[in-house]
């Protein structure tokens, strides 16, 4: 006989259900929970892939990065990397002597096949590798670096990419896998705050995200990088405008990637020079709609309540 579509249970009927089911322990904090698919975000040479290999690291071998936690114990991880060559990933993780650092035996990178000469990659013989490398290597958690490979090799267009997506998610309920996919953001004004209208495709793609994590650049150095919660489903929203987490870039026990700094807010490590652009905006909305609330201007520009009311408190204007 033919499995139902659907389920029906009454509400109290699942919340006793749900209680059978172990809860879902952090992977990166409170960013990214086992069983999410979780997007990580940020413009091109930011450091997604420095952050990503970091996060793998951490999952694969059970200990957490300094000033994140982590809830699982070491497990296999397979990190797809269609960003760089092998000499490439070797060369960033090799320091100047010659000493290269020694992942976990825990963490598979799997790379594309130079000796495949498919001429169009389709998205099942994807699907299905992928799920011959879960099965052969009994890991749950995957991290895809990135998405914009697929959607230049196998998906075309938009919807390509979301059905992508669509297939990802049943793979995760399927394996009740940990995904995280790595995302680029087309061109954006760095001036502003970072938002889910940042991802490409995001008017699709973050519908059917659980988690989305931005990364922005600081102002005061060049190796200065924040981190931003922009969605999440498993925790409270704790890493928003008002508290970005701080982060620099360094090689800490031979591993370069982000050294947390601790919290601030995202508008401190906008450019000075930008700042202006923040109080244009606040200011023109103001004019342009005088009932808006101060609260619905900072949800408009992207920064906090708190800095709507110092910069229309500075240009003593009267709000609501």
């Amino acid at each position: 006989m033919k499995s139902p579509i659907f389920t029906v249970r009454t509400a109290n009927r699942c919340i006793e259900d749900a209680k059978q089911i172990p809860t879902p322990m952090m992977l990166f904090d409170e960013l990214w929970f086992e069983q999410e698919l979780c997007i990580l975000f940020a413009d091109t040479n930011v450091g997604k892939s420095l952050l990503a290999v970091q996060v793998a690291q951490s999952i694969a071998s059970g200990t957490a990065i300094p000033g994140f936690q982590l809830g699982v114990p070491g497990q296999g991880v397979l990190y797809y990397d269609f960003e760089f060559n092998d000499k490439q990933f070797e060369q960033r993780y090799t320091n100047p002597p010659g000493i290269s650092f020694t992942f976990s035996p825990n963490l598979y990178r799997i790379g594309y096949n130079p000796d495949c000469k498919a001429p169009r990659i389709r998205s099942q013989d994807v699907f299905a590798e992928i799920r011959s490398h879960i099965e052969r290597y009994r890991s749950r958690v995957l991290i895809i670096d990135n998405l914009s490979y697929f959607a230049g090799n196998s998906l075309e267009t938009a919807q390509e990419a979301i059905d992508f997506m669509r297939e990802m998610k049943v793979l995760k309920e399927e394996f009740r896998l940990s995904i995280m996919l790595l995302a680029h953001t087309p061109k954006r004004n760095k001036s502003l705050s970072i938002t889910e209208a940042d991802l490409a495709g995001s008017a699709g793609l973050s519908r059917l995200a659980d988690s989305l994590i931005a990364i922005g650049k600081g102002c005061e150095s060049t190796d200065q990088r924040y981190i931003k919660q922009i969605k999440v489903r498993s925790a409270m929203l704790n890493y928003g405008a008002e508290k970005v987490i701080k982060c620099r870039l360094a090689p800490r026990n031979g591993l370069l990637g982000f050294v947390f700094e601790g919290y601030c807010e995202e508008s401190d490590l906008l450019r000075a020079a930008d700042r202006s652009d923040i109080n244009d905006q606040v200011l023109g909305l103001h004019a342009q709609y005088p009932d808006l609330s101060q609260a619905e201007i900072a949800r408009k520009v992207g920064v906090n309540k708190m800095r709507v009311s110092r910069i229309l408190a500075r240009e003593g204007e009267d709000f609501p």
